[in-house]
């Protein structure tokens, strides 16, 4: 369903813009007018009695509402770079007032205009209030963000934006519409676009290890992890032993070494820029396939646009890709 979205005014159902408990929320907002067909951590409602308002639902860490004004939220702090992707691929990003690690950033005009407001746990809140953002965007990882306390004490709106718990990659793109709704962008239709574009390959058949050892330990995402699913979806195969489910977990230097041999292809070994880094990480190692570390907006609007990460990786797969690419480049 396409959501046509219409600038809200809140006085009609509710006295505030601030994040709520559903618990809380005036029950005006319970007609659904965009349940998402891949992503599992979101819905749209609008207000039974002026369906112009609308009210984003979100459910992790904790279910929380929160309502929208007219024409969306004028000035988003954004606490990771997905956000700032996402808002991008909308055309939304003149919105963004506030980042979390600007240095980062690929996208040169939010960093160039935002303010950095640091990271949780050594957070500015000098800057970030200078800033005045009408909403923060923030992340729990494993609960609720102690972030979350400290805006509410200092009276910024907040909402959970779990697009990064998502495990397929399409459903992780789909929190395009839940951003753009809160930026006042009908983000569907650019949605239906992406979707359509991703296009798998029905066979598995190119042979990759992927990651390094980091601590000692070489971690392997699980069957249903994000970068499995991308890397089937690219025509791959892992040539290392995984886990169940979508967490990654280390293996042993004793089943790493036999997977990286028998790989034609190694992604995203660390931070490693040349071949003598890579060598240098694992001296003992036998390869001679193609190394290839993913850009940094890989990690900006590669959840965006799974569609052309996934073109790039199948490039890698048939040989046919260029040494530099908008989200992998070739290491020599």
């Amino acid at each position: 369903m396409k959501l046509k979205l219409i600038p809200l005014l809140i006085a009609a159902c509710c006295s505030c813009t601030h994040t709520v408990s559903i618990d809380t929320l005036p029950e005006d907002f319970s007609t659904e007018v965009y349940t998402p067909s891949h992503a599992t951590g979101f819905r749209l409602l609008a207000c039974d009695s002026d369906s112009t308002l609308l009210a984003l639902e979100v459910y992790r860490p904790d279910t929380m509402r929160i309502a929208i004004p007219r024409g969306g939220f004028a000035q988003l702090l954004c606490m990771s770079s997905t956000y700032v992707g996402a808002l991008t691929t909308l055309g939304a990003d003149n919105r963004i007032v506030a980042v979390s690690g600007k240095q980062y950033l690929t996208n040169r005009r939010v960093a160039e205009r935002a303010a950095e407001v640091g990271y949780e746990g050594a957070m500015d809140y000098e800057t970030l209030l200078a800033a005045k953002p009408d909403l923060a965007l923030i992340y729990g990882v494993g609960g609720e963000s102690a972030l979350a306390a400290k805006l509410a004490e200092l009276s910024v709106p907040y909402v959970y934006i779990s697009d990064f718990e998502e495990q397929s990659p399409i459903g992780r793109a789909e929190w395009m519409v839940a951003l753009g709704a809160l930026a006042g962008v009908d983000g569907t239709e650019r949605f239906e676009q992406i979707r359509q574009a991703y296009r798998p390959v029905a066979d598995s058949t190119a042979a990759v290890m992927i990651n390094a050892p980091y601590s000692g330990s070489w971690f392997i995402p699980g069957r249903d992890n994000y970068m499995s699913q991308l890397l089937r979806d690219a025509g791959a195969r892992l040539t290392a032993p995984q886990p169940a489910g979508y967490e990654s977990r280390p293996i042993d230097r004793e089943q790493a070494l036999p997977a990286l041999e028998q790989a034609d292809y190694w992604l995203n070994p660390g931070q490693a820029e040349t071949m003598e880094q890579v060598r240098a990480l694992v001296p003992q190692a036998k390869f001679g396939g193609s190394v290839w570390n993913q850009t940094p907006d890989f990690y900006e609007s590669g959840a965006s646009r799974p569609d052309l990460v996934l073109e790039e990786l199948q490039k890698i797969f048939s040989s046919s890709a260029p040494d530099s690419m908008r989200y992998f480049k070739r290491i020599r």
